[in-house]
């Protein structure tokens, strides 16, 4: 009787979605790129959060909260401020569409888009924005949350910097 051969090639191995060890990484390439933007080192910014959204698209798909959360990062690193409403707008629609309008992730993205309007002068829409972001914190986080009452202060400039109206902005303290 004749031996068979084993393959001598290594098997193809199927790769892991939702690696535990994989997004503990990825996890951690995506906190030093969001500590890098924070201290406007834009370089190493773009340089870890493009490895966690390659790694998270990989492991959980374009659309998934992780993706679009670090995705909004690069938005602000890459970008100059012109383009940043334009992407910022089209990542709100896709948070919007793939995580619901009460997501943490779209609700940082259209408190992110509100900035940038007021930041262009664009004081009306960038009240209506934070108004909308701030509606979505109180319900989603409550109304001690941080990042609720960062929402309150960025409407509370527009209102005061932008459009004048001082005693709104004295109801947003």
């Amino acid at each position: 009787m004749p031996v068979e051969k084993k393959a001598r090639g290594k098997k193809k191995q199927k790769k892991k979605k939702n690696d535990p060890r994989k997004l503990e990484i990825l996890d951690a390439c995506f906190a030093l790129g969001d500590a890098c933007n924070a201290v406007s080192d834009w370089d190493d910014a773009i340089r870890y959060c493009e490895r966690a959204r390659a790694g998270y698209e990989e492991q959980q798909g374009r659309d998934s909260e992780k993706t679009l959360d670090v995705t909004n990062i690069l938005i602000f690193a890459r970008t100059c401020q012109g383009e940043r409403i334009e992407k910022c707008r089209d990542l709100l629609k896709r948070c919007e569409r793939a995580l619901g309008e009460e997501n943490v992730v779209t609700l940082k993205t259209l408190n992110k888009l509100g900035c940038e309007l007021a930041e262009k002068e664009e004081h009306e829409e960038a009240r209506e924005v934070h108004e909308r972001c701030l509606a979505g914190r109180m319900k989603v986080l409550g109304e001690d949350h941080k990042d609720t009452c960062a929402t309150l202060n960025n409407l509370g400039l527009v209102y005061n910097d932008g459009l004048k109206n001082h005693e709104k902005a004295l109801e947003c303290l």
